[in-house]
């Protein structure tokens, strides 16, 4: 049977981890996007939390590279839900059920603009993050991978929205970036 702490900490590694198709994230990443941009936690309680999962087997992996534990994604959270983790004192063992798997779909690389190809649809979008690093004052690599972080998180968004989304945040004029036909 699986108790009230267990499904909060499944829907917080299935909000994390987009459902288990997500890449592996560093603890300090994890830590930072529920502090930060979540707002989930205090900076050193997500800290705390993330190391606590590690050390209970939630998360796998190596501290730059965590996973969740194949039993850790049943439960998906419901629109407006936020953990309540904070105020626990004692992280339980995961649950461990060797029949059920998780599957996890092959990683699609995510496109990022080549140089070399005038015309094309990476070229567009190398464009844009060439438009946004000039504009915020970010450099054009940062900005792509601020764009790519954004779009894991959100799933399936399309790199151009991730990237106008991260223009909208640095309080970029979207007239100027958006061509509307």
């Amino acid at each position: 049977m699986t108790s009230e702490v267990e499904i909060e900490i499944s829907k917080l590694l299935h909000s994390s981890f987009n459902g288990g198709s997500g890449e592996p994230i560093g603890l300090g990443d994890l830590a930072r996007m529920w502090s930060l941009e979540m707002q989930w936690f205090s900076p050193e309680v997500a800290q705390s939390l993330v190391e606590r999962l590690h050390a209970s087997g939630w998360l796998v992996g190596e501290a730059d590279s965590l996973s969740p534990c194949d039993s850790s994604l049943e439960h998906s959270p419901e629109l407006g839900w936020r953990p309540f983790l904070s105020r626990v004192d004692e992280i339980p063992k995961p649950s461990i059920r060797p029949s059920e798997k998780i599957v996890r779909p092959p990683e699609k690389p995510i496109p990022v603009a080549l140089d070399d190809q005038p015309d094309s649809e990476e070229d567009s979008r190398g464009k844009l993050a060439s438009r946004i690093a000039a504009m915020s004052g970010l450099e054009k690599r940062e900005v792509i991978r601020r764009a790519q972080r954004k779009r894991r998180a959100l799933g399936p968004v399309s790199l151009d929205v991730a990237l106008l989304l991260l223009a909208r945040e640095q309080n970029l004029e979207m007239g100027q970036l958006v061509e509307i036909p």
